[in-house]
């Protein structure tokens, strides 16, 4: 016969209550300590927004790298990040936007830093070709960019690109211009001042020294474009005529009538 208490119930082993009690004692230390961890968590993340916040961490400078023709002023004047501004509250790609918006950039990388420096480093555009714009030249990249004026020394070393429409800087000539920009890139970088313009329509070069050469269509142009630069290195140009790279492989020179 089983023995049960008043209540109908069999009774507990002693030993099994003090385990029970023991696994909800070990249950509740468990949560307490889960709060515990909780509760500092959010102290501390209060903290630190309560410092952010803080003027012991707002922008204390924006120190501006990789300039050259930008000043650094120029660039922290685009940036509009104020000295005192909360770390936190600094919209960093805003302000790197405005500074690309800038016709000499590139591109541009911006820091916060928590000692309340604000790092700017800027890539600059590289000028390949200029246009006329106006009474004055004005320098083009490679992409068509318009970035400002050229100084008599850049429009002697830079291929002039024979257009009609020329935008305000940061403006973009049109798409047209693209070719032509490809191979005055090429002879900005191995050729400086060689060549004097380039017509986009007709891919027909000027030379500096007197005669043209005849690119043809754009087909195979990055050919045609090693070919020039081997021509112009190596070959006698004297009372040069016309260079005809449309066959890149075998350019024609011929030299004006008369010439010995």
């Amino acid at each position: 016969m089983t023995a049960v208490d008043a209540g109908g119930a069999p009774p507990i082993d002693p030993r099994i209550r003090a385990r029970r009690i023991a696994v909800q004692r070990d249950a509740g230390r468990r949560r307490l300590g889960r709060l515990v961890e909780l509760g500092l968590v959010a102290l501390v993340a209060l903290g630190f927004a309560v410092a952010l916040a803080s003027p012991l961490l707002d922008v204390d400078a924006v120190e501006v790298t990789g300039t050259g023709r930008l000043s650094a002023e120029a660039v922290r004047e685009a940036a509009g990040i104020e000295r005192g501004t909360p770390l936190v509250r600094v919209d960093l790609r805003e302000a790197g936007e405005r500074i690309a918006a800038l016709p000499w950039v590139a591109s541009a990388s911006l820091h916060r830093d928590l000692d309340g420096t604000i790092s700017v480093t800027v890539v600059e555009r590289t000028p390949v070709a200029t246009a006329q714009q106006g009474e004055a030249l004005v320098l083009v990249d490679a992409e068509g960019r318009v970035l400002g004026p050229a100084s008599p020394e850049e429009a002697a070393a830079l291929v002039a690109l024979q257009v009609d429409a020329v935008p305000e800087a940061g403006g973009h000539l049109d798409a047209a211009t693209s070719d032509a920009l490809t191979v005055a890139a090429a002879l900005a970088e191995h050729a400086p001042g060689t060549v004097r313009s380039i017509h986009p329509a007709t891919l027909e070069v000027e030379l500096a020294g007197g005669g043209r050469a005849a690119l043809g269509d754009r087909s195979a142009l990055g050919e045609k474009v090693r070919s020039l630069l081997t021509v112009l290195a190596q070959v006698d140009l004297t009372c040069l005529d016309t260079i005809d790279l449309r066959v890149p492989s075998t350019p024609v020179l011929t030299r004006e009538e008369g010439c010995s």
